[in-house]
């Protein structure tokens, strides 16, 4: 498995709607504060958008998209300066029909169920805005904002389960564009563009069971073992052993929580020899210890 799709399926990617309506006349709403990622799909109309973290509020046309990774405050309006209550106004079903000065929205939330720190959100700017028009028709991220604004106005059976699938989709399409397109100084995006770091990374989230030393690492890579660990630790900001212990603790909390393993079974699929060394590492990464997270509630 490849690494980004490891980290997304790790870190449990899950969609909430919360709102798929139309607004009209003058209105103004705020979906911060849930510590989930923001979105927001403008399925027909115009309307804007402002926030602590936009210089100037951004209009938004049909099938355009803001999305806030990192829950900043922002406010949806129907003028670029409206004084409306926030979220005192209560929208329409698109069952009576679309109205003249409608707005459609799609609001809702990306959430990750893992408790550990998402190294996915960790790299994502504060707000990211995509125009339907600045998009080729090609672009697979534009294909997916018209499925998804048909499901949404047209509502025929299934189109709830459609438009959670869609979304999801969405997201994942989203960050590996924003990878794709970002500062490959440092983080994530910079290793999964070195192609020798990148085999490594696949290969650590695809077995990380496998007991790993760094002449090992070294040689998926191609690399000598000293210039593969000054590499590893320039691009991700830790050694390659840390970031190995840390991806094998986030999945430790998965096979203890979800599947219910002993703390032994878990300790040995790690790659410890004993309970103690391995509980000591992951209360380290996770806060809470094995027995703790084994027992705790979802």
């Amino acid at each position: 498995m490849d690494t980004l799709s490891s980290i997304l399926g790790t870190f449990r990617l899950d969609v909430d709607i919360i709102n798929n309506a139309q607004y009209c006349g003058d209105w103004a709403i705020d979906t911060s504060g849930s510590r989930y990622v923001s979105f927001h799909i403008v399925t027909h109309g115009q309307c804007y958008v402002s926030s602590d973290c936009m210089q100037e509020p951004q209009a938004l046309g049909t099938g355009d998209l803001v999305l806030f990774p990192h829950d900043n405050s922002h406010t949806m309006t129907s003028q670029r300066k409206c004084s409306v209550q926030i979220n005192a106004q209560s929208p329409k079903a698109f069952n009576e029909g679309l109205q003249s000065d409608g707005v459609g929205l799609l609001c809702g939330y990306f959430r990750f169920t893992h408790p550990a720190s998402n190294p996915l959100l960790d790299v994502l700017p504060n707000v990211l805005i995509k125009r339907q028009a600045d998009l080729s028709a090609s672009c697979p991220i534009a294909n997916l904002l018209l499925l998804i604004q048909s499901e949404s106005l047209n509502q025929q059976p299934g189109y709830q389960a459609a438009l959670n699938r869609l979304t999801e989709s969405l997201f994942v399409l989203l960050v590996r564009e924003y990878f794709d397109g970002a500062d490959k100084q440092q983080g994530l995006a910079a290793a999964l563009s070195d192609g020798r770091i990148k085999n490594v990374l696949d290969a650590l989230h695809d077995r990380p069971e496998q007991r790993w030393t760094l002449d090992e690492m070294a040689s998926v890579a191609a690399m000598s073992r000293s210039a593969f660990s000054a590499l590893f630790k320039n691009l991700l900001n830790e050694s390659a052993m840390e970031y190995l212990t840390r991806w094998r603790m986030q999945n430790a909390w998965l096979w203890l929580q979800e599947e219910g393993e002993t703390v032994f079974a878990v300790a040995q699929r790690c790659g410890y020899d004993t309970e103690a060394a391995f509980a000591k590492a992951f209360k380290r990464v996770i806060g809470m210890g094995p027995g703790a997270a084994r027992k705790a509630k979802p």
